[in-house]
């Protein structure tokens, strides 16, 4: 029987579907039928590597005592995952590492831990997986805590950064400091606006963790969501944005203009051309304006 869960992120993933429709990120000859993701593996640096499609991406590091993963989505895409990765090496799953709390991008871990890896989250995200557990989600086997930590096997190192609360629990930045590249979910997506009405995000948080980030030293950002991999520009990007944000908003308050009309006055010519524009932009101005004004 089909979990609760597992039914709520179809639901979800055909709302964004729908969603993505209605703003035109779609292209009108796109099929009923939903087709199985074009996944694709793409080696960001020797040994560093971005698997997934689209809406999903994770990243796995190939060292010398064995793999370590950063983030399983769901069981599909776990076991997708897997096979890329044995595809690449047959070296053992040393480790499967949670980015933070949110189910959608860490209920693939049965898959990982029957494969012998040891689950890591943040010492916040376990805390809040133990109150608010799922069936889909393995709980963490250890945690690590503070604002950064460092993950060796053999050659390797992954550092472990938490900039504090932004967005969901214990949300981590993995940093590849030998590549020279990091890896972040959700607090940066290429090219698009922010998600709807900005789910678990303190905007005000979001924008000085990216500040924090941008001053990080690196060449290169993998996401979660929407590529593989871009310049390191893409950070400084997404804050710009929220911060070109806060100040429409705040424009519209010093005019005048009635409270319940800013978010559809709010307009950002520069960002049209960002997936996700004209549905989500209003949204996000009706958060950001929710916490300028009351604090929320």
């Amino acid at each position: 029987m089909e979990s609760p869960l597992m039914s709520l992120m179809k639901s979800l993933a055909t709302l964004l579907t729908l969603v993505a429709l209605a703003a035109g990120a779609y292209s009108p000859a796109t099929s009923a039928q939903p087709a199985k993701p074009a996944y694709r593996t793409t080696e960001v640096a020797p040994g560093l590597y971005s698997f997934g499609a689209g809406m999903a991406f994770n990243a796995f590091m190939v060292t010398d005592e064995g793999v370590v993963v950063m983030d399983s989505f769901d069981q599909d895409f776990a076991a997708a995952s897997l096979a890329a990765i044995r595809k690449v090496t047959d070296r053992p799953i040393r480790y499967l590492i949670y980015s933070h709390n949110h189910y959608d991008h860490i209920s693939g871990g049965a898959v990982f831990k029957a494969a012998g890896a040891t689950i890591l989250s943040h010492a916040t995200s376990a805390d809040w997986l133990k109150r608010h557990p799922s069936p889909d989600v393995v709980p963490p086997d250890e945690t690590w805590s503070g604002a950064r930590s460092e993950l060796k096997l053999g050659s390797s190192r992954i550092e472990l950064l938490y900039f504090g609360a932004n967005h969901g629990e214990g949300m981590t930045v993995f940093r590849f400091p030998r590549e020279r590249t990091i890896y972040t979910v959700d607090l940066v997506v290429p090219k698009r606006v922010a998600f709807a009405y900005m789910p678990d995000f303190a905007p005000r948080e979001w924008e000085r963790t990216l500040a924090e980030m941008d001053a990080l030293d690196f060449d290169r950002v993998m996401y979660a969501h929407n590529a593989p991999v871009g310049p390191r520009t893409s950070v400084a990007d997404q804050l710009r944005f929220l911060r070109d944000l806060r100040a429409a908003i705040s424009a519209e308050l010093e005019k005048g203009t009635p409270f319940m009309q800013i978010p559809d006055t709010v307009k950002l010519p520069q960002y049209a051309h960002w997936d996700g524009y004209e549905a989500w932009l209003p949204m996000n101005a009706w958060r950001v304006l929710l916490e300028i004004a009351m604090g929320v």
